[in-house]
């Protein structure tokens, strides 16, 4: 192979390297606990966000209730992706959830669902995540993570 043909594949490693290595610009690097709010702010947008409710019905769908208050001055729109990420690594992704116009100083609730294939809940442990990803109006992605542990839910 001619040394030309290897720099965009050396390219791509680095790309792939540095994307699986360093956070998003957005994420807290300590899980939360279901307690705990995160904060994000990007400018003109910013939202305080925290997990409301997580209830499992019938041993495989996971609802997850998130409130996001607009805590910036500019009216924002976002798209919220969780997913359940086990001791071990392995990741149960859920559907997105949007949250429609949420105007400054106004709150909005919304129910999303992770689906987890039969056998795989008695995994979702200590040590168990709930990543979410936060996409709107603000040109940055955000990203934290709650520690979960499906066995001892709080009531």
């Amino acid at each position: 192979m001619k040394p030309l043909c290897l720099v965009p594949i050396l390219i791509a490693l680095v790309i792939v390297a540095g994307c699986a290595g360093v956070p998003s610009p957005g994420s807290t690097q300590t899980p939360l606990t279901l307690n705990q709010q995160a904060q994000f702010a990007n400018n003109n947008y910013a939202f305080t966000t925290g997990i409301n409710d997580i209830k499992i019905q019938n041993n495989q769908t996971i609802i997850v209730t998130i409130t996001v208050e607009n805590t910036g001055t500019n009216g924002m729109t976002l798209s919220v992706y969780p997913s359940l990420i086990d001791p071990i690594g392995q990741s149960f992704p859920g559907a997105a959830i949007f949250f429609s116009q949420i105007y400054p100083n106004h709150q909005s609730t919304q129910k999303g669902t992770i689906y987890i294939p039969p056998g795989e809940l008695e995994h979702l442990t200590q040590g168990s995540t709930l990543d979410v990803k936060f996409q709107g109006t603000s040109p940055i992605p955000f990203e934290t993570m709650w520690s979960v542990d499906l066995s001892h839910l709080p009531s």
